[in-house]
């Protein structure tokens, strides 16, 4: 039997008392499934009083925890050769899913979680653990209920921890997925009832729904979670059905939702207001390569929609005739998958037209964030974008032709996307070469080596 090992490295131990003698992680330890010390750094103080923070080099608000006492107390924790995994609980660090918390319990007899305190520890910590994690993008107190948490997910994974085994592998999380919706007594409660489903007593219907409320749960709640999850041709079919559904009701539905649509994204290619070379606002013409290019990313990156933003009426016509020789001409017949890119195009005369339309869609006005090659105060970085996206607020990137998108644009957008940087200065992109480098950025998938 496999006991997992957790070793809390904190000052302020007493807080986990209650925690560790009550609900599942109590029984957990009373039958030596699991095991929880406390290793308190301020018993590796060296002074009469016991410290164990002090100001910081250079100034700054707060204390911060002395290397030596956490590092000497992360240390105590080694026996001969016992290797411990040890994991920093930060702010700073990499967001912990579920996947995480699995590798952890398969991989590791013996877990170091080190608790920050006050304004932080002292960086030199962090080249004697093997890895910095967080919880979410808040801020704690400290590290012990973040410490706690950990505790809770993995100790879930440990046989014999839980009741029902088969309850760890169907739950939120597991597999990528979320739950499926579940109902008790009574059957109908404030007008509210069960799925019919669910009363049937065919288990087989049974698990088909509940698989495929996991699969739309998913893919409408957590479209991060959406994008790195494969559907098999079961997962496929299953998805098929609802769409299908959605769509004889007279629902919106997501392009290409059985793989792996990103709701609430959309882009929009602006002509004007633009700069030329010479700093003057103009309106640049529309180009056959910027209107297909950006369409096919659009599609593989699962957008919503793509906007061409031009004012004149020839600009509209013109975008309009490309589009019904690929969605309705010979073009149609000759390349259907071109089709299916070109169908999210959207032509408009002004960012507000799009900014509407969107908001008619979604029932949400979008967050608009512009992009520029230019270095300017303010702008978000990619990561902090990608968090946002999947959220309540649908997001509208802006794209600029020409010398990039007026300065009155980039004032009255609500963010301002950071300039894309390579290893070199140069920095001059076609605009199609630029949107698809965003997009991976925002919504590619990554590989986990």
């Amino acid at each position: 039997m496999k006991i997992l090992h957790f070793h809390i490295v904190t000052l302020f131990p007493e807080i986990f008392d209650s925690f560790l003698r009550t609900s599942l992680v109590g029984k957990a330890v009373t039958a030596g499934l699991i095991s929880v010390e406390m290793v308190n750094p301020r018993d590796f103080a060296v002074d009469k009083h016991r410290t164990v923070d002090d100001t910081p080099f250079g100034g700054g608000e707060g204390m911060l925890l002395k290397a030596p006492v956490v590092v000497e107390a992360i240390e105590s924790i080694d026996d001969g050769d016992r290797r411990c995994h040890r994991v920093l609980l930060t702010p700073q660090g990499r967001l912990l899913d579920q996947r995480q918390v699995t590798r952890w319990v398969h991989g590791s007899k013996h877990l170091v979680l080190v608790c920050g305190r006050y304004e932080g520890l002292d960086e030199r910590v962090l080249a004697f653990v093997d890895e910095e994690v967080s919880v979410g993008d808040f801020v704690l107190n400290g590290g012990e209920v973040a410490a706690m948490a950990v505790v809770d997910a993995a100790s879930r994974l440990v046989p014999g921890v839980l009741g029902n085994a088969a309850s760890a592998h169907n739950e939120t999380h597991q597999g990528g997925l979320l739950e499926y919706p579940q109902f008790t007594r009574p059957r109908a409660y404030r007008g509210k009832g069960v799925p019919e489903v669910l009363l049937s007593g065919d288990h087989q219907r049974i698990q088909r729904w509940r698989r495929q409320q996991r699969l739309v749960r998913t893919r409408d709640r957590r479209p991060d979670l959406w994008r790195a999850f494969r559907c098999s041709a079961d997962d496929a079919e299953l998805l098929s059905e609802v769409i299908t559904s959605e769509e004889n009701d007279g629902k919106q539905t997501r392009p290409n939702s059985g793989s792996t649509a990103t709701s609430g994204t959309y882009i929009a290619l602006v002509h004007h207001p633009v700069y030329d070379r010479d700093g003057r606002i103009v309106t640049t013409a529309l180009t056959n390569l910027d209107l297909h290019d950006i369409a096919r990313a659009s599609c593989t990156y699962g957008l919503a929609s793509y906007f061409v933003v031009t004012p004149l009426q020839s600009q509209q016509e013109l975008a309009q005739r490309i589009l019904g020789h690929w969605q309705k001409g010979h073009g149609a017949r000759y390349h259907a998958r071109r089709a299916e890119a070109l169908s999210r195009v959207r032509v408009v005369a002004t960012i507000q037209n799009a900014v509407e339309s969107i908001a008619e869609t979604e029932g949400r006005t979008p967050m608009v964030v512009a992009t520029t090659a230019a270095r300017r105060q303010g702008q978000i970085g990619f990561e902090g974008l990608t968090r946002m996206l999947g959220g309540d607020q649908p997001l509208l990137l802006l794209l600029g032709t020409g010398w990039g998108l007026s300065q009155e644009i980039l004032d009255q957008s609500d963010k301002v996307l950071c300039p894309i940087e390579g290893p070199t200065h140069y920095n001059h992109l076609s605009v199609r070469c630029a949107a698809a480098i965003i997009l991976d950025r925002l919504l590619g998938v990554r590989e986990e080596h």
